[in-house]
């Protein structure tokens, strides 16, 4: 492949990805909003773009991890007017049906998409461990996967199907969420009843109640005290709400997740929207009177 990628949107995860591009090899263009991004990955050894159109006019491979679905759909439109790009590559949480509408303007514009979401946290992308859940043109994907294999430790084809990677995610993160939720109700119960949290986490991560999130975000946040890891709240509300609106068109059942919105909207509302997203389990707790963090 062409040792010249771009890369779009290097924040918390972003950001990481495109250091690991910069350390395997790659001749990386960056392009943000926030300047001091830009200039922290130029001092890693990327090469600043003036724009997202200024990215596509450099590099054949274009990659994008964005926050927000207009983000999406804007960067998609002037990505597509590149003179050299010719593959484009959606790391964002955007869902299926938004991955579908990106890749009629990408496709539109006689460039492969591959939608390439990811998973593995800020430590994941830090560390270059991340899960990367691709779907688009397999020579597409072939001709990506050694950038793939930079940033994420496990690299997953699911199938040309437009959106067959943000499905993956989409599952993914409904999943974590919900986990997320009930292990902070779980704790919030022991801890009212008298228990100590700390003590709940160690019996909880040899015993059937583990989950991924004991195992990592939660229990990593118990145990140092510290609320901080997993991007803006604001991001698991629309990552929630994203697997809510397919699971509707799908006619899929959640009921498990029916009332995720509610609570991560109550937390956005008092404070959540400036936190990370690990404190929502002291926003839950506080439901119960206790607090899980001191």
């Amino acid at each position: 492949m062409d040792k010249t990628i771009g890369y779009i949107g290097i924040g918390a995860m972003g950001g990481p990805m495109a250091r690991n591009l910069v350390k395997a090899g790659f001749n990386v263009i960056v392009h943000d909003l926030q300047q001091n991004l830009v200039d922290d990955l130029v001092a890693a050894g990327a090469k600043q773009a003036d724009s997202v159109l200024d990215v596509a006019n450099q590099a054949d491979i274009v990659m994008v991890c964005l926050n927000t679905v207009a983000a999406a759909f804007d960067v998609a439109r002037e990505a597509s007017r590149g003179s050299a790009i010719r593959i484009y590559v959606d790391q964002s949480t955007t869902g299926p049906t938004v991955a579908k509408e990106v890749r009629d303007i990408i496709e539109g514009a006689q460039i492969q998409m591959l939608d390439a979401p990811i998973s593995g946290g800020t430590k994941g992308a830090a560390a270059g461990t991340l899960s990367v859940m691709t779907s688009g043109p397999k020579n597409a994907f072939d001709t990506v996967k050694p950038a793939f294999d930079a940033i994420g430790k496990n690299v997953f084809f699911l199938g040309e199907n437009p959106g067959n990677g943000q499905m993956m995610k989409v599952v993914n993160n409904y999943l974590g969420n919900v986990a997320k939720i009930s292990t902070a109700e779980g704790l919030t119960m022991g801890v009212k009843f008298g228990l100590d949290a700390k003590t709940m986490i160690d019996v909880l991560s040899v015993s059937t109640g583990r989950n991924q999130q004991i195992e990592g975000s939660i229990g990593d946040a118990i145990r140092s005290g510290t609320l901080v890891g997993g991007g803006n709240m604001n991001i698991s509300y629309k990552d929630s709400k994203a697997a809510l609106d397919e699971a509707k068109r799908l006619g899929t059942p959640t009921d498990t997740g029916a009332h995720l919105l509610d609570i991560y909207k109550d937390a956005l509302e008092n404070g959540g929207d400036k936190e990370w997203s690990i404190a929502i389990i002291q926003h839950v707790a506080a439901k119960g009177g206790v607090k899980l963090i001191e």
